[in-house]
């Protein structure tokens, strides 16, 4: 420790205690008188009339007061302030722990994430906060105790995201004003700033930043690193990241393929989607076992049964429902409609004469119970009398007109329905939503009606060239399936890196089989997810995270590693202390005099 005075010209100051001291020694005493009976005491004494002296001086309470009180401010005057060593990672400690799916690599008997626990157990501090660096980093414990540190720290699991350790980082600067920030990881940095970079900008304030490499040997794997889906067919990419050829078998469900794959190769693998959830994995066993199995999920289809109410067939409407493959047609002709237990009633081209009282009631009550329906505008339209089945009110028929997508759902998406139309009917007091519309006429319209659905088709055979388009049946199919809720593979299959969106709040089932009710859910372990109307499959397929023996390393290695205190030197500043102490003199001062009786 070092002790200095900022303002050495104030110690001038302290001059003044010495007409202090002359004051005391000269006051006026009492006189002392001889006593002849007490001359054998005064001469035993004589020696000690020195300190007798100091003894009367120190005695004098008030005398050491007012000085004690004058040394106090007149130090003030000069500011002195000590230099003392400060343990400034003492207190606090952040610990950036990565959590990603890479550190579930095998180092022998144990991953790198058991190393990352042992290693965070042993950095942990007075307070600490934990931030878990994965594809969105997070502050998972704040300001804890070393106790509720360790307790935590024993309960965490490894996810399988990808990881954005410098993001990590530069979170843990933001949650720390003063202490150390010690980074575990096996620094795979798949995403976001360079941790590099990230120590040098939270350094940069001041703060201690460590590295601990929990990353010690080289990592024999074999995984899935990619996958694409396209209607009926599955690519699945395999990479061998290792240098030599390997072998490997692969289990489709309950069938097996070998293949064989070169060094630090790719190999895709091709096959049609089955029905419902498919798995897939990599026998052989490495030191990666998260990327060696994948999951498809594909829609449980069963057949749609469409009913097709017509007086008049079309060619072009009954092709394109046919399409698909996955729709059963049947027709009826008015009078005769048999609602029956269809999923889906198209009313088209029907003879406004043979319509019996009754029959789109009949319909709207199949709808309002859970089916669809889906009518086709005609020529005769306006004067047929749809009840409240149909969303819209038709007015007079319009003349040529632009086509304008008012909004892209998933049976309007990439759907080519021309520039125009040669005419059409004008329509007022639309409900629901409109998706096409012509001169700011809907020309389809979508309205949800009890559990059910909805559509005005308000394309005029004879008045458009769509029936034409590739794009025709491509509609037809789409719109079917949105009709009947089938699932596209997009909305079946994620990776760990998404967030699953939802409607509303729904019970989703985990593949650790806990349950949680969200309407938006990060994605964060590979597997199963289960919703209630239908099965995800969530997958790693991450080359990056996958690829455990990059070369790009930070930090000492874990076996290596050390935490040594690091000390800084801060000034401690006297002079509002002394002031304080001599307010505290003065009043003691003031206590004494009354005390003593002089007021």
């Amino acid at each position: 420790m070092h002790i200095g005075f900022a303002e050495k010209a104030g110690l001038v100051a302290l001059a003044a205690l010495v007409p202090f001291i002359l004051l005391y020694l000269i006051r006026p005493r009492p006189k002392t008188l001889k006593i002849p009976s007490l001359m054998f005491f005064s001469k035993h004494y004589g020696r000690n009339k020195l300190l007798s002296f100091l003894r009367n001086f120190i005695r004098d309470w008030l005398f050491i007061l007012q000085l004690l009180l004058l040394l106090a401010l007149l130090l003030s005057v000069a500011k002195p302030y000590s230099v003392y060593p400060h343990d400034i990672t003492a207190k606090n400690t952040v610990l950036v722990i990565d959590v990603s799916a890479s550190m579930q690599a095998k180092e022998g008997l144990q991953t790198r994430f058991d190393k990352a626990i042992k290693k965070a157990r042993a950095s942990v501090g007075s307070t600490n906060t934990v931030i878990l660096a994965k594809g969105i980093p997070l502050i998972a414990l704040k300001e804890a105790s070393s106790s509720d540190t360790r307790d935590f720290l024993k309960k965490l699991k490894p996810l399988d995201t990808e990881s954005r350790l410098g993001d990590a980082i530069i979170l843990a600067g933001e949650a720390l004003t003063e202490g150390r920030v010690v980074v575990i990881s096996d620094f795979q940095n798949t995403g976001g700033q360079d941790p590099e970079v990230a120590k040098n900008v939270i350094e940069s304030k001041g703060l201690v930043v460590n590295f601990i490499n929990v990353a010690e040997k080289e990592i024999s794997n074999i995984g899935f690193v990619d996958l694409n889906l396209d209607d009926n067919q599955v690519t699945a990419y395999i990479k061998n990241f290792n240098n030599e050829q390997k072998s490997i078998t692969l289990k489709i469900n309950s069938d097996s393929k070998d293949l064989t794959i070169s060094g630090n190769s790719v190999e895709p693998y091709s096959f049609t989607i089955p029905k419902g959830m498919t798995k897939l994995v990599i026998t052989n066993n490495d030191d990666f076992q998260l990327d060696n199995t994948l999951y498809v999920s594909a829609p449980e289809e069963a057949t749609t049964k469409v009913l097709l109410a017509t007086n008049n067939e079309s060619i072009f409407l009954k092709n394109a429902l046919d399409a698909s493959g996955l729709v059963t047609v049947d027709i009826t002709s008015p009078p005769v409609f048999k609602t029956g237990d269809h999923d889906v009633y198209v009313i088209h081209n029907i003879d406004k004469k043979k319509i019996l009282t009754g029959t789109f009631d009949d319909v709207l009550r199949k709808v309002e119970k859970g089916a669809s329906a889906i009518i086709c505008a005609q020529g005769n339209s306006d004067k047929i009398d749809y009840g409240d089945l149909l969303p819209l009110k038709l007015s007079e028929k319009q003349g040529k007109a632009y086509l304008i997508i008012d909004q892209i759902n998933r049976f309007t998406r990439n759907i080519d329905f021309g520039s125009a139309v040669d005419s059409f009917f004008k329509a007022t007091e639309t409900r629901g939503i409109s998706l096409v519309s012509a001169d700011e006429s809907p020309l389809i319209v979508l309205e949800e009606r009890g559990a059910g659905k909805i559509v005005y088709y308000g394309f005029l055979e004879t008045a458009s060239d769509f029936k034409f388009s590739p794009s025709y049946p491509i509609f037809w199919t789409e719109l079917i399936k949105y009709m009947t809720d089938k699932q596209e593979l997009s909305n079946l299959n994620y990776r760990t890196k998404d967030t699953l969106i939802l409607n509303s709040k729904q019970k989703i089932i985990l593949p650790s089989r806990k349950a949680v009710k969200k309407s938006a859910h990060l994605l964060e372990q590979s597997g199963i997810y289960e919703l209630k109307d239908r099965k995800l499959a969530v997958n790693l397929v991450n080359p990056l995270e996958s690829d455990l023996n990059r070369k790009t390393s930070y930090g000492a290695k874990s076996v290596d590693y050390e935490l040594r205190p690091v000390k800084e030197d801060r000034k401690y500043d006297f002079e509002f202390t002394l002031i304080i102490i001599g307010a505290i003199l003065l009043i003691l001062e003031l206590f004494y005099i009354k005390f003593r009786g002089d007021v």
